[in-house]
């Protein structure tokens, strides 16, 4: 059965739109996802919907409660410059620190969300299935969950803290991104599991965090590039160290 739901003044609706807000999206449970595309990737990969509010019939099927409304409601609960035809609500559980079944990233204080979407895309592409975050950008907004394209449910993102590390360095060999490490193709592979550390868009890894890795890799550059955006250089060293 198909609901409706034509103002924004609707206690519903009002609620919804509190999930814009971080501390909404934790109390709740629930994230906003919008449009078509993110929508059917997000349901491929298993997302559980609450609601699908939309203006025209849904191509995609994805289950949760039916909401016809207006272009209005969707403004309302947009949070994109071109608002989509199609927006839904799907529930969200934080995860709980625990050590990884793979390699995996640590991330210190990743400001841009774009940059953050593609680390965690690039992570699943190379088999990196842990992510721990050290004061990173919302992981759960909504820039970084389009970026992601639903990848982001096949990954363990843990928001964490110094202490958490110190548990994944008494256990793993962390190596931080470094230009003054070893060149990337010199460094030995093996079949250990490994976590990259990788630092803030202008300022690089803490000194807190840099003072817990004893390890560092460089990646090799030409034509007098000194450095390469966050993301990239990520998705470099996951691709070396992914295996087979």
């Amino acid at each position: 059965m198909i609901k409706e739901i034509l103002s924004k003044s609707n206690p519903l609706i009002k609620e919804l739109a509190k999930l814009k807000q971080k501390k909404y999206r934790q109390k709740l449970g629930l994230v906003l996802v919008e449009g078509e595309r993110l929508i059917k990737e997000l349901s491929i990969r298993g997302a559980t919907f609450e609601y699908l509010f939309f203006i025209d019939d849904p191509k995609v099927k994805v289950g949760g409660e039916l909401v016809k409304t207006n272009r209005e409601v969707l403004l309302y609960l947009s949070q994109t410059v071109t608002t989509p035809d199609i927006i839904g609500v799907i529930k969200w559980e934080n995860q709980a620190f625990s050590l990884p079944q793979t390699n995996f990233l640590v991330l210190d204080n990743i400001s841009d969300p774009g940059n953050l979407g593609t680390l965690i895309r690039s992570a699943l592409a190379f088999n990196f299935k842990y992510i721990y975050l050290l004061n990173c950008v919302d992981y759960t907004s909504d820039k970084v969950l389009r970026s992601t394209m639903g990848t982001v449910l096949d990954v363990k993102i843990v928001e964490c803290d110094y202490s958490d590390i110190d548990k994944l360095a008494s256990k793993h060999t962390l190596i931080l991104a470094d230009m003054e490490g070893k060149i990337l193709e010199s460094y030995p592979k093996s079949d250990e599991k490994i976590g990259i550390v990788l630092g803030n868009e202008a300022n690089g890894v803490s000194e807190t965090l840099r003072s817990k890795v004893k390890n560092k890799i460089a990646i090799a550059m030409k034509n007098n590039v000194e450095s390469l955006n966050v993301a990239i250089a990520g998705s470099i060293i996951m691709n070396y160290f992914k295996g087979e």
